[in-house]
């Protein structure tokens, strides 16, 4: 371990230890940590499309969970940011996390990942707002918007088209 992480590693844990014998709990210290390193909901917040890389999950299951899990966002920050209700954003998660218990571990670099912001329009479906940021922003063909969101070339078409009707 260089000696600059050692340095800070000595500062957390005096630090740590002067909360505790202010009789401040483990509990509270975790929960303000945890706070500290959340992501602010204010900032651009992109979900890579690696994401999608699953046959287990539908669109808003894998954007939650990764939101929730990966990214430690609470339900009123990804409601915000999805214009979506809080609740039914948890039973998402909570049917997420039952089809697939394991955490998200984003390991493939693209040059793609969605806006979250781009689901806001609520006049479209997770899977068409999808679709049409990909297909619109980068030009990409059906074939690569299949592949990369794991879905048939057909559905990706439909679902496109629809998109666009909807938008006229």
């Amino acid at each position: 371990m260089p000696e600059k992480e050692r340095e800070i590693e000595k500062k957390l844990l005096d630090m740590l230890s002067s909360l505790k014998e202010q009789g401040i709990s483990p509990e509270q210290i975790l929960g303000i940590v945890t706070k500290a390193l959340k992501v602010d909901a204010k900032e651009e917040t992109k979900v890579p499309i690696s994401v999608f890389n699953n046959e287990f999950l539908g669109s808003l299951e894998n954007i939650v969970k990764y939101l929730r899990e990966n990214l430690l966002l609470s339900f009123k920050q990804i409601g915000a940011l999805t214009n979506r209700n809080e609740i039914a954003l948890a039973v998402t998660y909570r049917n997420a996390k039952k089809k697939m218990p394991a955490k998200f571990v984003v390991s493939e670099i693209s040059p793609y990942s969605i806006p979250v912001s781009v689901l806001k329009d609520r006049k479209l479906s997770v899977l068409e707002n999808i679709a049409a940021y990909l297909k619109d922003t980068f030009n990409l063909t059906y074939h690569s918007i299949a592949v990369l969101l794991n879905r048939d070339d057909r559905t990706i078409w439909t679902v496109y088209q629809r998109a666009k009707k909807k938008r006229k």
